[in-house]
């Protein structure tokens, strides 16, 4: 199967001459999957916003670019404007990238490039590349078929605003946005993304649809405004063919393994993870300002690839808050005799199941863990979490609520109730899972790599001038339901941590003195 395009060539000098045909053939398989994603969109006269985000490495540009060329090879006005914040980053990014891909194809008898433009022979449709340190400088672009921004992370938001404002005149016109998500407070995500009502793609059903394999298909995320003319494309390095190699049951089939690139990704996982979460999986970022509640997490040090020991007993920690997720937390413990940490005792979370609406109901997330965790593999379940949920819902029958729910969801595991008599102080826990953090306990706290919304919240939740937790609010801009923005998660560690390791919590309380604590005890299932 090749990209098949069939190209008349007319002599402009000639023009009454019959027209010849000339046929140049394309392998799909130099093209990642956001490329079929980003094809797909171009062809949508009703799109008018494309945004590319993700990690470096991830194939954005370079499949911009590829797609461009293809356009530019068979329709003559499909002229694009690229764009750079500063005209002197042109030369070696996506103008380079533009010369490399002509010149591979074997391509160069057909386009003409000159400094900062290049123009298809075949069909007159032209790159021009121009560099925009004033917003006002933007004129005479009403003739273009595309606006290219890249690295729009870059531009100012009014360079933006101007843009749409003077792209026009021509059906189809399309502004595309390439960036990295260097921080979550930035206006692309504050003043774009989050005014958008948003649908994230079913990628499966989207490859079928678009006559695909899902493997061909499947990128990191895609999705889709309400009124369909924005559509947001996520990929990270992880799916692009040129470096991870294209792989099908086992077997590579394609691409090519940059061993080099994925060790230096791994490393940043170890070394930096917040710089691997924005340059390396293409996740929003946000910088530490210095306040955060939980000093002593590093996610270089406290995030682990440790995942589920079907040989030890598991802890679920609930935090009954629906909105925006519901949110439990998945655990398990080993005692000093472990081989991973000889002599310090390990709190693992494992996993994190935060399931938004519509499915953040209880047997929702009850569900979601049986599909994770098989009754038949699990060896012992306590169930934990907010004290107050044990509070009698009024409607329910008499003695009912969240926890009793729980229990009754999950009754084939035989669950054990393990609460405290009240919840502990949020100043004081915390004092005692920062020292615990810091190593200034025999507690070692470890977090799986794929608790992406814990792992958030454990970097980013702030510190209130109280010393508390600081939960600010946030409306949604889809459902406008007001919601608490960090601080879940957070909690149903607090209550794990004090609860199961009441002894070492005690002691920090009395400051270093041992003593036999009274904080709480097991409920049996039984008691409902």
């Amino acid at each position: 199967m090749f990209v098949n395009l069939d190209i008349d060539i007319r002599d402009t000098n000639y023009p009454q001459m019959t027209p010849r045909q000339i046929q140049i053939d394309i392998n799909p398989e130099l093209f990642n999957n956001v490329y079929w994603h980003l094809e797909k969109a171009f062809n949508n006269e009703k799109v008018r916003f494309i945004w590319m985000y993700g990690g470096s490495s991830a194939s954005k540009t370079f499949s911009y670019v590829q797609l461009q060329i293809v356009k530019m090879l068979s329709d003559p006005d499909e002229c694009a404007l690229v764009l750079r914040k500063f005209g002197v980053d042109i030369k070696d990014s996506i103008y380079h990238d533009f010369k490399s891909v002509i010149s591979d194809w074997g391509l160069a008898d057909y386009f003409t490039i000159q400094i900062n433009f290049i123009r298809c022979n075949l069909t007159g449709a032209f790159v021009r590349f121009r560099g925009l340190d004033d917003s006002e400088k933007v004129k005479g672009i009403t003739g273009f078929k595309r606006v290219v921004m890249e690295e729009i992370s870059q531009f100012d938001e009014v360079d933006f605003k101007q843009i749409k404002k003077r792209l026009r005149g021509k059906q189809g016109q399309q502004i595309i946005g390439i960036f990295n998500p260097i921080s979550e407070d930035h206006w692309i995500k504050t003043n774009v993304f989050d005014t958008e009502e948003l649908t994230e793609v079913d990628q499966q059903a989207d490859a079928t649809a678009n006559g695909f394999k899902f493997e061909d298909w499947v990128i990191d995320a895609k999705w889709v405004n309400a009124s369909g003319n924005t559509v947001i494309l996520k990929s990270n390095y992880t799916n692009n063919y040129w470096i991870v190699g294209k792989w099908r049951s086992g077997v590579q089939v394609g691409g090519f393994v940059d061993q080099h690139v994925i060790d230096d990704f791994e490393k940043d996982k170890l070394t930096d993870y917040a710089y691997y979460e924005i340059y390396g999986l293409g996740n929003w970022g946000k910088i530490r300002t210095g306040g955060e509640f939980w000093k002593d997490f590093n996610a270089n040090v406290h995030v682990t690839k440790l995942a589920w020991n079907e040989e030890l007993p598991i802890f679920l920690s609930w935090d009954e808050n629906v909105n925006t997720y519901f949110t439990f937390t998945v655990w398990q413990i080993y005692n000093t005799n472990n081989q991973i940490k000889p002599g310090r005792k390990l709190a693992v979370q494992i996993d994190e199941i935060c399931l938004p609406d519509p499915r953040n109901r209880r047997h929702h997330v009850c569900n979601e863990f049986r599909t994770r965790y098989p009754q038949n593999r699990v060896k012992g379940l306590f169930v934990g979490g907010d004290r107050t949920s044990m509070k009698e819902d009024t409607a329910k029958e008499k003695g009912e609520n969240f926890f009793t729910d729980i229990i009754k969801y999950l009754r084939d595991y035989n669950p054990t109730l393990r609460l405290q008599t009240v919840n502990p102080s949020i100043v004081q826990s915390a004092g005692f899972v920062n020292q615990c953090y810091a190593g200034r306990t025999d507690i070692e706290i470890l977090i799986n790599e794929r608790c992406k919304k814990s792992i958030y919240d454990y970097q980013y939740a702030l510190e209130d001038s109280d010393g508390t937790l600081k939960k600010t609010r946030k409306t949604h801009p889809v459902t406008k339901v007001s919601y608490e923005e960090f601080g879940h998660p957070s909690d149903t560690k607090r209550y794990f941590i004090t609860m199961n390791f009441a002894n070492e919590y005690q002691t920090y309380l009395r400051g270093g003195r041992h003593s036999v604590p009274t904080i709480g005890k097991n409920y049996s299932k039984n008691i409902y």
